[in-house]
């Protein structure tokens, strides 16, 4: 060997050997993660009931491994997902179904927070275990309405949109007054939704917000904790509080801006009135 590439072999890294041993306890421990992030996806998925959104194909599949969907209901849907209005009729529906899911496990996180980390009670001088199953009552509520919300849209998503009828009768010469009133009532679920959103979602998301704010302590007072466990509960108890404080601050925002397209939805159906 010249002194050169003797030089040149002395001066490059030498690539360090791993022992089976420890790249069989590595890749073990990386399948091992890797099942567990699976299981903690897919158990998220069945928490917040999320249905994957894409082609009408795609979101059909999608949508039968959350609800049971017979082969005349399938084929139905396959059917209607081949028009371009029957794909954005399926898109709709299946975002509404997952907009209701999402308040239904919101409000359930939030019923989930008042009974163990809320105490406003002892700020307001009231009744301790009459006011925390108030708030958590009003919770379990909404988690009740939004999830007959998500069941009324998957109604709607298998009966397929509404046949008007025709605008004119009697060979175009007068108005059918059947049209407008169908299309009025094509207008009403819209409608509701605006309201849900607005009236109740986004008040109960601000309402939570503000009392989780105020009332945060865990379920047993603090100072009868021994130390140091008093002082990781209180820390753990802040994190956690200010984590749904500022999620039901943003689910807040998001519902107005939701209710605001439901009005705008509303308004697109009326515009079609045969006046």
């Amino acid at each position: 060997m010249q002194p050169v590439e003797r030089m040149q072999a002395e001066t490059e890294p030498h690539p360090i050997a791993t022992h089976p041993i420890v790249e069989a306890a590595t890749g073990s421990r990386f399948a091992a993660t890797r099942r567990w992030l699976a299981r903690l996806s897919e158990w998220s998925a069945r928490a917040t009931f999320r249905i994957k959104r894409g082609p009408p194909a795609l979101t059909i599949e999608e949508l039968g491994k959350s609800w049971t969907l017979t082969e005349p209901q399938r084929a139905a849907l396959l059917q209607l997902g081949e028009t371009k209005p029957g794909a954005a009729f399926i898109d709709e529906k299946v975002a509404s179904i997952n907009r209701a899911a999402f308040h239904r496990s919101a409000f359930a996180l939030n019923a989930f927070t008042h009974l163990l980390f809320v105490d406003l009670a002892a700020q307001l001088l009231l009744s301790f275990t009459a006011l925390k199953l108030a708030l958590v009552a009003v919770n379990l509520g909404l988690v009740l309405i939004a999830h007959l919300e998500m069941r009324q849209h998957f109604r709607a998503l298998l009966a397929g949109p509404r046949k008007l009828p025709k605008r004119r009768r009697l060979l175009g010469l007068l108005r059918n007054p059947r049209y407008n009133k169908a299309v009025k009532k094509s207008s009403k679920p819209y409608a509701r939704s605006a309201w849900k959103e607005n009236t109740l979602y986004r008040t109960g998301y601000f309402i939570n917000a503000a009392t989780i704010f105020l009332g945060s302590q865990f379920i047993v007072p603090l100072d009868r904790l021994i130390f140091p466990f008093g002082f990781l509960f209180g820390k753990i108890t802040g994190l956690l509080t200010t984590i749904v404080v500022f999620f039901d601050g943003w689910r807040g925002i998001r519902a107005g801006d939701d209710a605001r397209l439901a009005r705008e939805r509303e308004v697109s159906v009326y515009r079609n009135l045969n006046i």
